[in-house]
């Protein structure tokens, strides 16, 4: 998620401008109202009085303060008692911030969606849409990620990096709803904007073209294990030719993502190329075999199978050896690290199954002891 650009206004513009230069003329801002509030205590009275700047100023406090509890009840406040004040756009924005801390990040939406609602030209607006996105995306709400980041994509005041962040997560979140064609467009213009360097500069970060890159290596990936292996050999010679050319191209793009060296999506993409052999050595041995073979004829074909795809787990184990050897080199610990070493302790069990049965068919038969 984006980082809050816009987390708390500065207090200079919540005091007013003091005297210009030459003492002759003052900044006048619209003055709230101000209310006050008396609470008693046995016999003591406390009086609050306040304005909306008091309460947006105590609600920021609180904000630094990681008080986020009370910051959100504090922006409640200014909400509901000064509904035409000019900081209720930056009261949205921050609360949606401390809903997104406390992971209510349905609340977080309806914060950040209302200040986009209505004030869709403010200069927190942009900002806004990219945490709207994050809270949606936080929820697995793929069709709101979806419409948000549309909203996004089609502001014109984006900056380069913006833009490619906002495309690279629009191609994501498209994924998730089965949208591959559109996914694909949204992804090949983050990857062509970024690379043509117009709003980048050499110091932005690469987070996001590496997503960018990595994500159309997943719709390629998809669709090689879409590809059903038929009984008909007459087609499945045809049909394991274009997985293998799907998987070829994959590793292509997620070669090119390693390539751009951001550590997690490199550990990504890395542990990816392993999966590709894996999931193709399992597509294989799931597929049906050849019609009207009898239960020896069967075990035989299964045999041979076993033999001839074995190369693929070994490959699966080269690259996430790779892989843990990159983590380590980088100190690497996250969910691809994870899955990397996990699938990597199933393999070798599968690897070392295979070899055992293979070196037992192997074995020549020990003679009968009676003969």
């Amino acid at each position: 998620m984006r980082p809050g650009t816009r987390a708390v206004v500065l207090f200079a513009s919540l005091l007013g401008a003091g005297p210009s230069a030459c003492g002759a003329h003052r900044e006048v801002t619209r003055l709230d109202p101000v209310h006050v509030t008396a609470a008693r205590d046995g016999e003591r009275v406390t009086v609050d009085a306040y304005d909306a700047r008091e309460l947006f100023v105590r609600a920021s406090a609180a904000l630094r303060a990681e008080s986020y509890e009370e910051a959100t009840r504090l922006y409640a406040a200014l909400l509901a008692e000064f509904p035409e004040s000019e900081l209720v756009a930056p009261a949205l924005y921050n609360q949606g911030l401390c809903y997104d801390a406390l992971g209510r990040f349905r609340d977080a939406a309806t914060s950040y969606g209302a200040l986009v609602e209505r004030f869709p030209g403010s200069e927190d607006a942009a900002d806004a849409l990219f945490r709207l996105a994050g809270s949606y995306e936080a929820l697995e709400a793929w069709d709101d990620a979806v419409g948000a980041l549309d909203l996004l994509v089609a502001r014109q005041e984006l900056s380069g990096i913006e833009r490619v962040e906002a495309l690279a997560r629009r191609g994501s979140a498209l994924i998730q709803v089965g949208r591959a064609g559109d996914a694909r467009i949204s992804l090949e213009e983050a990857v062509r904007l970024y690379r043509q360097g117009r709003g980048v500069s050499p110091s932005d970060s690469v987070f996001h073209y590496s997503m960018a890159q990595f994500k159309l290596g997943e719709i390629v990936h998809n669709e090689m294990r879409a590809i059903e292996l038929p009984e008909d050999e007459a087609l499945l010679e045809a049909r394991l030719e274009a997985k293998a050319k799907l998987l070829l191209e994959a590793q292509r793009l997620y070669t090119k993502v390693i390539r751009i060296g951001h550590p997690h999506w490199a550990a990504a993409a890395a542990y990816r190329i392993g999966a590709l052999y894996h999931h193709l050595w399992k597509d294989i041995l799931d597929a049906p075999p050849p019609p009207g073979l009898d239960a020896e004829a069967q075990g035989i074909y299964f045999d041979i199978l076993h033999e001839r795809t074995r190369v693929l787990l070994k490959k699966a184990v080269v690259q996430w050896e790779r892989t843990l050897k990159l983590a380590r080199r980088l100190g690497l610990d996250n969910e691809w690290i994870d899955s990397t070493t996990r699938d990597l302790a199933e393999i070798r069990r599968e690897l070392e199954i295979e070899e055992s049965a293979a070196e037992k068919d192997d074995d020549p038969e020990e003679p009968d002891a009676g003969v």
